[in-house]
This record gives structure tokens, sequence and C-alpha cells, in this order.
């Protein structure tokens, strides 16, 4: 037994002693005392509590009986949708981890990491679900811990360790992954950890969550990725606008087909983490991610703002790499987001792989339910009214006789006049841009009339029909990218993060930025504007 493992052991035991009133004087370090201790606790009868309280390897149903806080109100439902992001976890091992590392404490801080999640700042950086989120926000804290926990559920299961998933990915936590290969199970020096995790977690699985109308523990699986004879789900309202920009990447895509392998991959779903590694509504694995992800260091999957845009640029990029691979472009482009692109050119088209094959079935399946959807079809603009042509007829002229020839002269022709169209009004359009969204220098989002664009030099500005009519004046002045945050806040930030300017309308999740037909640009949030750059007028 390891010096850690031993320790834990000793700890645990005397607890245990205590709880069973042997003084705490018999509980020094001379070998005598313990004998006399343990000999205290023959007499007591406790064999059982000694049994639950932890010894032993760290299997399910042996954890020591803890108990807990109360998880906070204000933190109760962040829990319950944190534990969405795999099966494997429930409200009530997340809450086991939480309480674990902090004790719901946001201002602890240990020599592992800090905060309510008790992240190292190296895995808040990694995991962490956006670029905006903030160190020390309870929703980014609880969702980073449970991203983070998911992906080691997936790396044990990868390594071929057997044994409790869940149990297997604390042990990775703490002691690492290749510890866990190598121990075949849980690295001793993390047993007393796993212990206490799986301790607290048995008594939250008998707490209700307050506020949370969801059950502490699983009746069923959740976050499962669709499969044959999943009904396709319409689009949500949320990701409408991002599934007709993302389908308007390249000619080979559409919004139907970007919603059907969203719906393939994820069923919607932005807290998935798939069997293959796949991460959040689109499924990127983390390497397909880096390689095509714009923007891939400071954005990440688990954000549809973020992932949706992702996708389409991916599958674009991958329809132009495998050009000549195959015989439909975009079936090689499919196979490969979902095989990789090296297995897509070794079987010199879709692999036949049943996986493969199946998911590319069930998405063209999927293509045609949301090929009827009319909400992803951009509306066509209205047929301009014919004019019928007016017909001028003057009276009739009399023939005229020139003079001195006795000649006459024939009657001029009867002349139709057309009278000119009236000068149609351009069809301007709309764009929404939903938190988390990035411009870096030279980036833009643009309708046909207004440009909303990053310039080189750091600059923010609107053009409308190509005339500059607003200016943030930050040219010069270092900026690094523009996040639109999914707080709602529009940030200019530096390389080191540092804020060059903002809109100061943070506080406000779900807000969106649009520019509009009329040649204005709003921040809003269920209809109410945050913020514009008064720009509107008529076109």
């Amino acid at each position: 037994m390891s010096m850690a493992s031993g320790g834990g052991v000793r700890s645990r035991l005397r607890r245990a002693l205590l709880g069973l009133g042997v003084p705490r004087r018999l509980l020094g370090r001379p070998a005598r005392r313990w004998a006399a201790a343990l000999f205290a606790l023959v007499l007591a009868g406790a064999a059982g509590v000694v049994a639950s309280s932890g010894f032993g390897s760290a299997t399910a149903g042996q954890a020591p009986q803890l108990v807990g806080r109360p998880v906070p109100a204000a933190d109760a439902r962040i829990v319950a949708a944190a534990a969405l992001s795999c099966p494997v976890l429930t409200p009530a091992r997340l809450a086991g981890q939480l309480m674990a590392a902090s004790g719901f404490d946001a201002t602890a801080r240990t020599s592992a990491g800090s905060g309510l999640a008790g992240l190292s700042d190296a895995s808040w950086e990694q995991w962490k679900p956006g670029v905006a989120a903030r160190r020390g926000d309870h929703a980014a804290d609880v969702t980073a811990l449970a991203h983070l926990t998911c992906d080691l559920v997936g790396q044990v299961r990868q390594a071929g360790v057997e044994g409790d998933a869940w149990l297997l990915a604390l042990g990775a936590y703490h002691s690492g992954v290749a510890a866990v290969r190598e121990a075949g199970g849980i690295p001793a020096p993390a047993r007393e950890y796993v212990d206490t995790v799986a301790g607290y977690a048995a008594w939250y699985a008998r707490q209700p969550l307050a506020g949370v109308d969801t059950p502490t523990t699983a009746t069923a699986p959740v976050g499962v990725a669709p499969g044959r004879g999943t009904p396709a789900r319409p689009v949500p309202d949320d990701y409408l606008a991002a599934v007709r920009a993302a389908g308007a990447h390249c000619p080979v895509l559409s919004p139907a087909r970007v919603a059907a392998q969203l719906m393939a991959a994820s069923g919607f779903n932005p807290n998935l983490l798939g069997a293959d590694g796949g991460q959040g509504i689109a499924q990127f694995t983390p390497e397909r991610w880096a390689r095509y992800a714009p923007y891939a260091q400071v954005a990440s999957p688990w954000d549809p703002g973020a992932a949706v845009p992702a996708l389409g640029r991916t599958m674009c990029s991958l329809v132009e790499e495998l050009d000549g691979v195959g015989k439909d472009p975009y079936l090689a482009a499919l196979a490969a987001f979902r095989a990789g692109p090296e297995a897509v050119r070794q079987a010199g088209g879709v692999p036949e792989s049943p996986t493969v094959r199946d998911y590319l079935n069930l998405v063209s399946t999927y293509a045609g339910y949301y090929g009827g959807d009319k909400r992803l079809a951009d509306p066509a603009p209205p047929k301009p009214a014919r004019t019928p042509a007016a017909t001028r007829t003057p009276h009739a002229p009399r023939p005229t006789t020139k003079p001195g020839t006795g000649s006459t002269t024939p009657p001029s022709p009867t002349r139709t006049v057309t009278p000119a169209k009236p000068p149609q009004r351009p069809q301007w359009q709309t764009r929404v841009v939903n938190g988390t969204s990035v411009l870096r220098p030279g980036g833009s989002w643009r309708t046909n009339r207004l440009t909303f664009s990053l310039t080189s030099d750091g600059n923010l500005v609107l053009n409308d029909q190509g005339r500059r009519v607003w200016s943030a004046q930050t040219g010069g002045k270092g900026a690094d990218q523009l996040v639109f945050q999914d707080d709602g806040n529009l940030v200019l930030y530096t390389r080191s993060m540092a804020t060059i300017w903002s809109t100061r309308t943070n506080g406000h999740d779900g807000a969106i930025l649009v520019l509009q037909n009329d040649g204005n640009v709003t921040i809003s949030q269920n209809g109410r504007t945050l913020w514009q750059t008064g720009t509107a007028k008529a076109g």
C-alpha cells in the first residue's frame, strides 16, 4: 500500500473512531495508542461501521457514508443542466465532485486548483465553455468540470480499462489517465479522493435539488446520440439563424443539410459527449476541431454559437480537400467528418464501415425532412407587380396637303406610350449573430446592405452599401479579436484579453446582435434594444 493510501486509511479510521466516542487522547501516533483504539472499536462492535467507511478498493457500493452540504438553490439548476453533458454523469455525482472540490465555496483554494469546481488554471483554460467565460462564474465553472469529467470518461474507455467509468474518470482526474491505464483501475494514490467523491454522491442521490424537478439519479440514459428510427425534430428557434448561415458557406451545402447533420450527430444536444469523443451539438472530435474550426484556440465545440458556423466552414473545407475522391464530394466530406479525411482517401471514397454508412443514411433521411422546413429557406423576394402598358390613342389626324404640290401626306400612325416603371426598392437582408461569435482583424459580418467589420488595424466599422456610417474609433489600439459574448456584451480584446472597447451590455444571456435591413445594428434581448449604432434609414 502506498504512503498516500495508508494515510487515507488512517484518517478515515480516525474519523470512524471519533464517531464511536473513542477519546482523542487515544488517537496519537504511538502504536500502543492505536492498539487501544482498535480494542475499543472491537468492544463497541463497530466492524460494520469500519466497512462502510471506505476501506478496500474504490468500487461502486463501497463509498464511505459522508454527509455533504445542501446544494445552494442558486446552483441547483446549474448542476442539473451540466450533468446532462454525458450519460455517465448525474446531478448527484456532479454535486459530489463539487462538494469534494470546494464544499460549494466559490472562493476555495487548494494546491490542486481553485473556485467552485476546484479546477487548475490549465484545466480551466482547456475546458471553459467559451472564450468569454469568466473564472468565478458558477455556471461556467460547473460546466467546465462536467465537460472535463465526460472527456476523461471517454479516455478511460478508449484505454480499455474495465470498471465503473465514472469512478475511473475520477481516478484519472486525480492521478492522470496514464496512471489509471497502468494500474488497470483506480490508482492507489487516488483511492481516498474517489472514495470521498463517491460517498458524497451517494448522499446527494438521496437529497432533492432545490427548485429542480429533475430527479437526482438518472432513470434513463441522457445525451444519447440519435440512431436508426430516431425521428427528426424541428430545428430549435435558437439555432435557426446559425443553421441558415452555415448552409450558405458553399454551393454544395444547404441549411437542410446542415440541420440534418446536427440532428444525426446530437439531436441538437449541445452537451453530448459522443462514443468516439465527439463534443457538443456538431460532434467535433478534438482533432477535427483543432484542424478545421476557425478560431479553434479561442472558441469551444461545446458552444453552439461557435460550433454550428464551424460545421459549415469545415464541411466546405473538406469538400475542397477531397475534390476528386469518390463520386460525390458532399458524401466524401460527410464521411470524412465522421471518420477522418485519411480514411476517405484510403478507401477512395466513402469507407465500407457500417458506422459511417449508417451515419450517411441517417443524414440523408433527415435532409429530406428538413428540406420541407420553410423556416430554413430564405424568404423569396416578392415579384414586382406588372404595370400594363398604357395606350394613348390621339384623335386621328387629318391628311394634310403640301402647299403648292397638291399631294397629300398620310397621317402619322398611332403611338403607344409605355410609362417608365417606378424603381424597385432593394430587398435588404437581416442577419442575426448569436453569442459566442468571434471576428479577427479583416473579418466581418455581412448582409447585402451592411458590412460590420474589424479592419486590419483594429477599427470596428459599419459600412452601409459601401459607405462608412459608424466607427468605434479603435484603430491602432492593438485589437486582436471582437467577441459577441453569450452574456450579450460585444467586446474588443487585445491579444492578452484586455478590453479595448465594449457595448457594456453584459448580464443579458441569450441576447442577439442583429444587422437590420434598415441599416441599423442592434443588440437586443426579447425584443428590447440594449445597444445600437443609430444608423437606421431607408435604403
